[in-house]
């Protein structure tokens, strides 16, 4: 029996074999039946074969065309067309062009160097009445000083123009930089050409002299003479000049009662204060790196700049750090990435409240505390271990030294297992 060819059902391939087909395929096999068949010899677009073999025939040269429906030139393509490149899009309604421009910033920067056009007002030049034999003209002097940083001086060598620093360099003849300098040193002659810096002497944000200075406290100062000084303060920073210390002393033992303070923003009182507890006393240490076979710094960055000594620090450091001969051993504990940590031949990473616990360790081996429970992994307790070997095999050529941020009690600790090795 013959079906009508307009009822025919299109069936599902796999409704015949009785296997379950996913929900997927199905979709897949209802669009396929709701596709439109397509007439033979038509084309995507709407044109027949025939429209499209006519109207290249009637194109002369060669003409290149992206699509079909570009070459079809059908309403659909231009209307996409007109909405890609809308009428004017890539205009820009202004009076000053491109070119336009160019030609006023070429003329702008033409006019920058008019500056250099201006004549200078005549100015007197005074000679010297007796021209001094060491200064000649275009030719620098040199002389020796120091820069502090900190109170810590640091021995240079200063180049001069008719009586300006313009270098400053490492002094090679004196022990504490043996010609080296960190950068902090390097940038201190930009201080001496600081516009903002203080010239001269202010009251209260005015401007004023010496004189008046010196006038304005005759009278409070003879007031607290008799009074012994006890309504006088003085601020200062660090001092370390023997000269201004000695002018200091004087100026209390007229002044008794009177105080004198020192303030640092970022200060050493750590430092000082675990001197105190160690010696009785805020003494410095100095540290020589030349005669140390172990070395162990607790969160100490002593090789960068800044640290008091770094410069000497650095070469001796740097002799001892030989492959062909006898090299020291370095060990860093330390809870932030330094430049002298990436230079450890063992480095620790630890927090910066446990180092405290790992000094105190260190100590207890030693008799000075008492013994210390500390908790190390796997790794770490190996290297606790090489590290206590180490400084045991090794008495009186090992040292150990604590970071300027740590407690007094770690810098006292510190000390006292350098005086027990």
């Amino acid at each position: 029996m013959m079906n009508d060819a307009h009822n025919t059902k299109r069936e599902d391939p796999s409704a015949s074999s009785g296997q379950a087909v996913c929900p997927s395929k199905k979709l897949d096999v209802e669009r396929r039946a709701a596709r439109p068949e397509r007439a033979e010899g038509s084309s995507p677009v709407g044109l027949s074969r025939a429209a499209f073999e006519a109207q290249i025939r009637h194109t002369s040269g060669p003409e290149y065309w992206r699509s079909l429906e570009e070459l079809a030139g059908t309403p659909e393509f231009q209307e996409m067309l007109h909405r890609e490149f809308p009428k004017g899009a890539s205009e820009w309604v202004d009076s000053v062009s491109r070119r336009g421009f160019l030609q006023l910033m070429g003329a702008s920067l033409a006019l920058a160097g008019m500056t250099g056009c201006t004549k200078l007002p005549l100015e007197p030049i005074v000679p010297y009445v007796r021209q001094p034999e060491e200064v000649i003209p275009g030719r620098p002097r040199f002389y020796a000083t120091a820069v502090t940083l900190s109170g810590y001086a640091s021995p240079v060598l200063v180049e001069s123009h008719l009586g300006r620093p313009t270098k400053i360099e490492g002094n090679d003849k004196h022990p504490a930089s043996l010609g080296g300098t960190d950068i902090f040193t390097q940038a201190a002659i930009l201080g001496m050409y600081d516009p903002d810096r203080s010239q001269t002497i202010t009251n209260r944000g005015d401007v004023d002299s010496w004189s008046a200075f010196l006038k304005e406290t005759k009278g409070p100062l003879t007031v607290q003479k008799g009074l012994g000084g006890a309504g006088i303060r003085i601020l200062t920073q660090t001092i370390s000049s023997p000269t201004l210390a000695d002018q200091l002393r004087a100026f209390l033992k007229i002044y008794p009662q009177a105080k004198w303070h020192v303030y640092e923003p970022v200060n050493r009182d750590n430092v000082l204060e675990g001197a105190k507890l160690a010696f009785g006393q805020p003494v410095e240490t100095r540290y020589d790196f030349s005669k140390a076979d172990v070395i162990v710094s607790l969160d100490a960055d002593f090789l960068y700049a800044g640290f008091p000594g770094n410069t000497r620090y650095i070469r001796d450091f740097a002799k001892r750090r030989n492959p062909d001969g006898q090299m020291s051993r370095f060990y860093a504990i330390e809870c932030t990435p330094t430049s002298t940590g990436a230079k450890a031949d063992h480095r620790l990473p630890v927090r910066a409240v446990d180092i405290e616990g790992f000094v105190r360790a260190v100590a207890s081996g030693y008799g000075i505390v008492p013994d210390v429970d500390i908790r190390l992994d796997g790794n770490e307790s190996g290297l606790f271990k090489a590290l206590m070997g180490d400084l045991g095999r090794h008495h009186g050529s090992c040292v150990v030294i604590p970071g300027e941020h740590q407690p007094p009690l770690v810098h006292a600790l510190a000390h006292a297992i350098n005086d027990a090795l």
